[in-house]
């Protein structure tokens, strides 16, 4: 019996991180290159919704370049002080410069208000989304789109679907990116809307719901890794932290419903697969405050580990590896540090 093409959808879940995200564009460009991984459905939160924007909001020939053109597109200034700074204060030096002035291209900080609503706002984001998406394209639903935020007086997860009728627009993606107190939530229908991850920081459950009984797979693209490196300072333990609190969210979540599958297993009843991708921060990484560091070689750096996870990604679902009902963790055999200024170069051509 033949499978239709909506049985084997493969749907992309991007998780929220702010400066992390080039992550997840290096992994959709690995992934948009093949034929069985090339997502048809994005869901996003956060950064993961912008990124989903970009992408679904622009013909398929541009996206690379688009994503290049918001990721690439850092502070080089910084790099004036390399011969005399590690590659670590660097780093540091740029997210201090973003939580003070900004960061080029991506926030501004809000300056004196009358009332408070968020230390930063998105200014140069939104001009660079109304310049480059089609709203009417990302709406067709050419590829469905999901975005994910929150009800900040109720708590409550609220989904918007293009697949469910939904029409997102520029207002969906900024509430899914309003990060208390960082950034400010978005009012929507009378209802008060923050960050996606204030309640599911890689919204898998409205795919996983609707990709059950099918064998369609899933790819997460977590942007906080919850395995790592045993913290040997206070930098360090402050990483991890982050890592793990924002990790294990999603990771549990996936958990849940794999044990749920076994069941429909035993049954013989059709279950989708999770390929779980997540960045595991390079060294150098400016700690707990790598989410502010958007220079543009950590951007190539962390867009170089996604691309080679995705395509890791794509190796191992070729082999078979992602099976039914089952998690299969992506990760690389570690590289030497010397390797990745090499790929990451490469990626500004």
């Amino acid at each position: 019996m033949s499978v239709s093409q909506e049985d084997r959808m493969t749907a992309l879940a991007l998780s929220g991180g702010i400066a992390l995200g080039s992550y997840q564009a290096g992994v959709y460009e690995a992934l948009a290159n093949t034929s069985q991984l090339s997502p048809r459905w994005i869901a996003g939160s956060s950064v993961g919704a912008l990124n989903g924007a970009l992408i679904v909001g622009t013909p398929a020939e541009k996206r690379f370049d688009v994503l290049r053109s918001y990721w690439l597109r850092g502070p080089e200034s910084v790099n004036a002080l390399s011969f005399w700074a590690t590659r670590h204060a660097l780093n540091w030096v740029s997210a201090v410069q973003s939580r003070l002035f900004g960061a080029l291209g991506h926030i501004q900080t809000s300056g004196p208000r009358l009332k408070f609503t968020g230390f930063y706002d998105l200014t140069p984001t939104v001009a660079f989304l109304k310049k480059t998406i089609d709203f009417g394209r990302l709406n067709s639903g050419d590829l469905r789109f999901t975005v994910a935020t929150t009800d900040i007086e109720s708590g409550d997860a609220v989904i918007f679907d293009t697949g469910k009728g939904d029409r997102i627009e520029i207002d969906h993606i900024l509430a899914s990116c309003g990060f208390l107190p960082e950034f400010a939530p978005v009012e929507i229908g009378g209802r008060l809307l923050g960050d996606g991850g204030l309640s599911m920081n890689a919204p898998v459950e409205p795919v996983l719901d609707e990709l059950a009984g099918t064998e369609g797979t899933l790819i997460v693209a977590d942007l906080f890794a919850r395995d790592g490196a045993r913290p040997d300072g206070l930098q360090a333990a402050l990483a991890r932290k982050n890592a793990i609190l924002f990790g294990n969210q999603t990771w549990y979540r996936l958990e849940a419903y794999r044990r749920l599958w076994q069941r429909d297993l035993a049954e013989g009843r059709d279950t989708p697969a999770i390929l779980y991708l997540s960045y595991l921060p390079v060294s150098g990484e400016a700690g707990p405050e790598a989410p502010y560091d958007f220079s543009l070689a950590s951007a190539r750096d962390r867009w170089a580990e996604g691309f080679l996870d995705g395509r890791q990604a794509v190796a191992q679902g070729a082999r078979g590896e992602a099976a039914a009902g089952a998690t299969l963790v992506v990760r690389r055999v570690a590289k030497p540090a010397a390797q990745t200024p090499a790929i990451s170069n490469t990626l500004a051509a």
